[in-house]
C-alpha cells in the first residue's frame, strides 16, 4: 500500500505544480526500497498510469513481471512470472477505501485540499514535504518527500519514510499528462 499511496502523492503534485488538473498521468519508474534495520536495499522498475475519478495501473517490468490495477471497488493483481490472477474488492482491505477516497483529492490541483490532508513545508526550493494529517494513514508512513525538477512541475522523485522504518524512493522519469493511453491497456490480465 505505502508504494500506491506514493505514487498518488506524486501524481498530486504534479498536477497542482502544472496549474491545471490532469486526467491522465504517466510515467517510468524505479523503485528502492531500503529495509529497516538491514543493509539492504531491493530495487524494481516499471510503468504507471493514473486517471482521476477512475483507475491506477502500476506495471512492474523488473527484476519479475506483474500488473495491479486499482479500481474504485476493486484491486486486481497479474503476476507475469505464474500467470495468476487474483481479484481483491475494496471491502477486504480497509487501506484499499483510504487510497480510493483520496484520488480525486490528490488529483485535483487544489491546494486547500492537500493541506487539509497534510502539513505541507518546503524545506528548500523544489521541495515538497508532505506529513500526514489522517491516523489511518500516519500508520502507513511519516513522511513524503517529493523533489520538482528544475521547471518546478514535473516530479523528479519520491522519498518516504514508512511507519514500519523502511525508507521507499521512487525516482519518475518520462512524465506525462493527459496521454493518450491504449484502449487494452486496462485489460487484465494483460496482453
Amino acid at each position: 500500500m505505502p508504494l500506491v499511496l506514493i505514487l498518488l502523492l506524486t501524481l498530486l503534485s504534479a498536477a497542482a505544480r502544472a496549474g491545471e488538473p490532469a486526467r491522465v498521468i504517466a510515467a517510468d519508474f524505479v523503485q528502492t526500497r531500503q529495509l529497516a534495520g538491514m543493509d539492504m536495499a531491493v530495487k524494481i522498475t516499471g510503468r504507471m498510469v493514473c486517471e482521476r475519478g477512475g483507475r491506477l495501473r502500476w506495471q512492474v517490468v523488473s527484476p519479475m513481471r506483474s500488473v495491479t490495477v486499482i479500481e474504485p471497488d476493486k484491486l486486481t493483481h497479474f503476476d507475469g512470472e505464474t500467470g495468476k490472477l487474483a481479484v481483491v474488492p475494496k471491502t477486504a482491505f480497509p487501506w484499499l477505501k483510504i487510497l480510493r477516497d483520496s484520488l480525486d483529492d490528490w488529483l485535483s490541483s487544489d491546494p486547500e485540499r492537500l493541506s487539509g490532508k497534510f502539513e505541507t513545508a518546503s524545506p528548500e526550493p523544489g521541495v515538497l514535504a508532505l506529513t500526514p494529517r489522517d491516523p489511518e494513514i500516519r500508520k502507513l508512513y511519516r513522511l513524503a518527500v517529493i523533489r520538482f525538477a528544475s521547471d518546478g512541475k514535473t516530479v523528479n522523485s519520491v522519498r518516504i519514510e514508512e511507519a514500519s522504518g523502511d525508507v521507499l524512493t521512487i525516482e519518475f522519469s518520462r512524465v506525462r499528462k493527459d496521454p493518450v493511453l491504449p484502449e487494452n491497456l486496462w485489460r487484465m490480465p494483460p496482453e
